[in-house]
């Protein structure tokens, strides 16, 4: 069973777990505003859950993308065009079911089945297709908002960290996905599957706190993105009760410093956030 949000699309996808899928849903006439006044710049929640993820479904689909978010209108997963009976064309978004209460035993990346190590190589979702098993999710993470801010030259940043007190779960540092390519008013959609824990792995950026990804770098100027800084947190294994997911969505001015040493240049970034916008998921385990 999925849930749907009719909304009008078109969209376009990219890639999963340290990095999430995006897809953005253009402004519908409906929600032009008459008098031209529009909100104050800046990026303005609209809605976040931890939803079903489509695993393990997704390994038999047809085209080997996951099967939801399934966009209609042929944006994104063009799996939805048509809905209903009788069938309809369907302009919007079906998404995995949200829920409260989640299997701490499903979410348990380290004894779900989840690969030990979790390596490059050995199938983690760092593209747009169906992971082959060896990362298994319990769930995702959907977060919607809308981009105000007419920003067109800062970075567009986001990152998803999950905490049970002051124990971290997960972490997917900081990810810089480039130039920001929205601001008039677009529904963007972020979406990510997920487990939690160390997956056993040991110390800084293990498990799912995420190591870098392209960085840090000798060229800023060809850069391949999205950039992803690692927060350095030391993830843990879920334990039964509360888990809070926090989604940090920012635009933010990068700045690039580069030495050289031995002939060796290493360039890493510092970032001045304009705008940011923190979404908020509670859910327990058990």
């Amino acid at each position: 069973m999925v849930l749907f949000a009719i909304v009008a699309f078109c969209a376009c996808s990219q890639m999963a777990f340290a990095r999430p899928h995006a897809a953005v849903v253009p402004r519908a006439d409906s929600q032009v505003h008459p008098d031209g006044v529009y909100p104050a710049s800046g990026l303005y929640g609209v809605t976040q859950a931890f939803a079903g993820s489509p695993y393990p479904n997704w390994l038999t689909n047809t085209d080997g993308v996951e099967l939801w978010p399934c966009f209609g209108d042929g944006g994104g997963n063009g799996n939805c065009p048509t809905i209903g009976n009788p069938v309809i064309p369907f302009s919007g978004i079906a998404v995995g079911d949200p829920y409260f209460v989640w299997s701490l035993a499903s979410c348990d990346g380290t004894t779900n089945s989840t690969q030990v190590p979790y390596v490059q190589d050995q199938g983690e979702t760092w593209n747009p297709y169906a992971i082959n098993g060896f990362y298994i999710p319990c769930g995702q993470i959907n977060t919607f908002y809308q981009d105000y801010a007419a920003d067109n030259t800062d970075d567009l940043l986001w990152s998803a960290v999950v905490t049970q007190g002051t124990n971290v779960i997960a972490d997917t540092g900081i990810q810089d996905w480039g130039v920001n390519p929205y601001g008039s008013g677009e529904l963007i959609v972020f979406y990510q599957d997920f487990n939690f824990g160390a997956l056993g792995d040991i110390g800084p950026n293990n498990g799912n706190c995420v190591p870098n990804y392209n960085y840090p770098t000798s060229s800023p100027g060809t850069l391949t993105y999205p950039v992803i800084t690692a927060a350095g947190k030391t993830c843990v294994d879920p334990v039964p009760g509360p888990a809070t997911i926090l989604v940090t969505t920012a635009l933010a001015t990068p700045t690039w410093t580069c030495k050289t040493k031995l002939s060796v240049t290493t360039c890493k970034v510092t970032y001045a956030r304009k705008y940011s916008l923190n979404q908020k998921i509670s859910i327990v385990l058990q």
